[in-house]
Parts: C-alpha cells; structure tokens; sequence
C-alpha cells in the first residue's frame, strides 16, 4: 500500500485512541469522523492494520504496586522466544518484531509488559539462552491504593469490546439499547488516556509495516562520544527524536528514530547522520511488526 502522511496521522491516533466517534481529541488531531473512519477502512484494507485488540491498564484495575517495562533483546527465532516470553509473564501487552541491518547489531525483538513482581521476571528475562544483548528498562511506576470497582453493566461493556475491538459508537448503543451518550460516558470513565490515568482499558491496532511499500519507522544506531544531549542539539529540527531518553543500546549505542519516506529518504537521514563530526551509523532497526497481546484479558477482566 501507498502511504499518504494523513495516513500515518490516522493511525497514530488510532494507536492512542481508536474508536470512532467525535470528540476533541479528533478535532484536535485534524480529522472529521467521516474521514478518520475512512483513512482507518484504507488502512485495513491495505494490510496495515490488520486487527483492534482491546487490552487492559492493570494497575488501576487490580490496584497495587506496579511497573511498566519494556524487554529489548534479538533472538534467533523472535516470535517462538515472544511465544515463551508471554507464556511466562502474565501481563505481556505489546511485541515488536523488528529487522536489523547489520544482523548482529541492535534488537530484532521488543516487548511491553506489566509486572508486579519485577526483580523475579527481569532474572526470568536476563537467564533466557535464546534472547541475546538483553535490556530490561524501566518505563513508568504506578501505585493504587484501591482498585477501580466495575459494575456487572461495565464487565459486560468490556466484555462485548474484547469481542468487537472495532466497534463505532453505534454498534455499541444498539447492542446495549442505550444511547450515544451512554456510550461517551463509559468510554470517558473506563478508556485510559493521558487525562484518564484511571482508566483501564486501551483499543490498539496490530500492524503490518511489511505492506507499507513507500514508508518505515527506522531507529539509528549511533556510535559517538557525544552525551545524548548534545546529539539532541546535532538533530534538532531534523525530525529525529532520541529513543530511550538517549539511553544507550548494549551499554554502546546511541539510538534515535524517525519516520523515513522511501529510499531515497532513508539514504540522506543516514548521510545526514554520517556528516555529523564524531557521529558514525553502525546499524539500522526497521519496525516490522507490531502485534497486540490480549490472550490474558478476558480472564484477568472476570465475570
């Protein structure tokens, strides 16, 4: 598929908040839900998007302590070691399946995983023989007192949504006998989002980048003896961002991102990069696959 920009726009916001009625986040985002709708059905049809999964924030929904954290790691065979890594930590919501140039350098696997029992599972994660140069980073914390109490009305809500991700606000009203604002006011209390901490759900797309035929999302692995601050500075203006707060890759690498248009773009970031004085490209991180985990929702939201 021929990718637009306002494609990429669309599934950004879909990324963060997919469904499909009109709110100022929308509006915010420059699109009419007629078009958002529209771009969201291109996408899908081109093999972009190829599901909506509904997955859970669990910290606010079981309460305690918790921490979000990312796995970073290549393995020989990426998706059976993804396959054992989400058989072993329960709450595994997000795999990325990545290709690497050269083979040797940089993470052809990533994983975003919940955990209440970190010390453990990081072990766990470091003493697997087939994942190697693993990092376990640390993304956020989160402590709640109490949990978010649901009603049996709310249960069944999320329940329906796990079964129909994609469902606009008017299949929701009809299938509950309730009106559009009925349907606002429970995604407003239950759908997570930066002003909704207390949320507890997220409808994310699993992606294909590998139909993208004139677009990638490529990260730089950059060998340097600048701090990442002064690489921040070097690339300001240029539509890189820094990746991991400038965290180095393997305790070697300093890694930045950007969205690349075609070959040619592609060729003249690396240049850009290679110009740079006592800055070198040792490897490239193309973002092949991106699949929602969700085989632990249904049970961990109850009856």
């Amino acid at each position: 598929m021929l990718l637009q920009p306002i494609h990429i726009q669309a599934l950004r916001y879909a990324e963060s908040r997919a469904y499909y009625y009109e709110d100022p986040g929308l509006t915010a985002a420059g699109f009419s839900l007629a078009e958002y709708r529209k771009l969201i059905a291109q996408l899908c049809a081109g093999g972009i998007i190829h599901s909506f999964h509904l997955t859970l924030m669990v910290p606010p929904l079981l309460g305690g302590t918790w921490v979000w954290a990312g796995i970073l790691g290549r393995a020989e065979h990426p998706y059976e070691t993804a396959h054992r890594l989400t058989t072993r930590l329960p709450f595994v919501t997000e795999i990325l399946i990545n290709s690497c140039f050269p083979a040797n350098i940089g993470s052809n696997l990533a994983l975003l995983f919940f955990s209440r029992d970190f010390e453990n599972e990081t072990r766990f994660i470091q003493n697997l023989s087939e994942l190697h140069d693993v990092e376990v980073i640390k993304i956020a914390e989160y402590n709640y007192p109490v949990t978010l109490p649901l009603s049996s009305e709310e249960k069944k809500f999320i329940r329906f949504l796990i079964e129909s991700p994609d469902a606009d606000a008017e299949t929701i009203s009809a299938r509950f006998g309730q009106n559009p604002n009925w349907v606002r006011s429970k995604i407003e209390r239950l759908l997570w989002t930066d002003k909704n901490p207390s949320g507890i759900f997220r409808i994310q797309p699993s992606i294909d980048w590998s139909k993208a035929e004139n677009f990638g999302h490529f990260h730089f692995l950059l060998e340097t003896g600048h701090r990442p601050e002064q690489i921040a500075r070097l690339l300001a203006d240029q539509n890189f961002q820094m990746v991991m707060g400038g965290k180095s890759l393997a305790g070697r690498y300093i890694t930045v991102e950007a969205d690349v248009w075609g070959i040619p773009d592609l060729y003249q970031r690396i240049d850009f990069l290679e110009k740079l004085q006592g800055v070198r490209v040792a490897g490239l991180i193309y973002n092949q696959e991106l699949l929602i985990n969700d085989y632990w929702v249904v049970k961990t939201i109850g009856d």
